[in-house]
């Protein structure tokens, strides 16, 4: 792990990293969720300390306030963040100056700052987003070590719920003959019930792997799984868009699931919701946007 003094730290959309680079030693790159593979190295991890400062100083200066996006490049709760604490001071400026945040991470950690998630939610809106990959504990130690489980990603998602603050849950990557059973999307699924989350992001029964990162992703994933290369060269030859075989009854399963329990799978409508800005504090949303609202949620 390398410590740096940035000199931003807000994108130009309002997205918040103060880590870069590896997302909690998976064995996935921060293309996670689109199935990009990369070797484990903690020295690449590189903690940005002094971002709390930068984000005050950056929030001060706008003219309007928003909701801030936490971990779209990088876990914001790597490992050494329980030391480090970088993101905790960051989410006490968002705290502060009355923002609102939107936050994506796999990690348990996250449950230590819930007295500050809680009180950025009651000024504004608070909304964390998870990923959950498999129920198989022999795969998850392979494409996630050093990741808490499924089943401890779903206790996370139900602390947050009864704390008040709006989850969203994301199944992804799914990969080809290693997480694409029925029976696990079903698991998976229950578990985004049993949580109560508001949202399930973009349900994609399959992993896109771009050209330049094709022989990196097919050799790793020989390394991981024996014969698997061949199996994906079978199936897939040179596409880059490699879809599970029972992806359309998969996708069919999970949008039903999502209408018979109430749960928002529209990508467009969670993408507004995850960017209105609510001002609490002022009994008014600012957002032009005529999106829905959680129960619970004023």
């Amino acid at each position: 792990m390398q410590k740096k003094e940035a000199k931003t730290i807000l994108s130009t959309q309002n997205g918040l990293n103060p880590y870069r680079n590896l997302s909690r030693g998976s064995l996935l790159d921060q293309g996670f969720d689109r199935g990009c593979m990369a070797e484990t190295d903690y020295e690449s991890v590189e903690a940005k300390i002094n971002a709390p400062e930068l984000l005050a100083y950056a929030l001060r200066r706008k003219r309007n306030k928003c909701m801030i996006m936490a971990g779209s490049q990088s876990d914001p709760y790597q490992p050494c963040e329980e030391v480090l604490r970088i993101m905790r001071g960051c989410l006490e400026e968002i705290d502060r100056y009355g923002f609102g945040l939107a936050l994506q991470t796999k990690s348990d950690l996250v449950l230590r700052d819930l007295d500050l998630l809680a009180s950025i939610n009651r000024k504004s809106r608070c909304i964390v987003q998870v990923s959950l990959m498999t129920v198989d504990e022999a795969v998850r130690e392979k494409l996630e070590p050093n990741v808490c489980t499924a089943a401890r990603r779903a206790e996370v998602l139900t602390e947050l719920k009864k704390a008040g603050i709006p989850t969203i849950a994301r199944i992804a990557p799914v990969f080809p003959f290693l997480n694409d059973a029925r029976q696990n999307i079903e698991a998976l699924m229950e578990a985004c019930v049993g949580a109560g989350v508001y949202g399930l992001m973009g349900f994609e029964p399959g992993v896109t792997v771009r050209e330049k990162d094709r022989e990196t992703f097919l050799t790793r994933l020989e390394e991981l799984f024996p014969g698997m290369r061949t199996a994906y060269e079978e199936s897939f030859g040179t596409l880059s868009e490699m879809l599970s075989p029972e992806g359309e009854e998969l996708a069919r399963y999970v949008r039903s699931a999502c209408a018979g329990y109430h749960i928002e799978d529209d990508s467009g409508r969670l993408f507004t919701y995850l960017h209105a800005f609510v001002d609490r504090e002022a009994g008014e949303q600012l957002s032009l946007f005529d999106i829905p609202v959680p129960a619970g949620e004023n």
